[in-house]
């Protein structure tokens, strides 16, 4: 499961893939702090994980093989875009 994660640096967006998202919040010093299970969301989105200071999971599209991308983003991307 392809999980696309969002940040804003110095230098603007930086995107990052990553196939395991709970390697992924011990490298970059976040936790994962439950599932999401909100039943309003596409169904490719629950049960993932939802992680301490971003907006997510969201859905990010297909990958080219048919696969869900799961989409995070910090703070400070989300609310550039919005």
């Amino acid at each position: 499961m392809p999980y696309q994660i969002v940040t804003m640096t110095e230098d603007g967006e930086v995107t990052t893939y990553a196939e395991d998202l709970t390697e992924w919040a011990e490298a970059n010093f976040t936790e994962i702090t439950g599932v999401s299970s909100n039943p309003r969301t596409r169904a490719e989105l629950q049960g993932h994980p939802v992680l301490f200071g971003f907006i997510g999971p969201c859905w990010g599209g297909w990958t080219d093989d048919g696969e869900a991308i799961i989409r995070y983003e910090d703070g400070p991307t989300y609310r550039a875009m919005v």
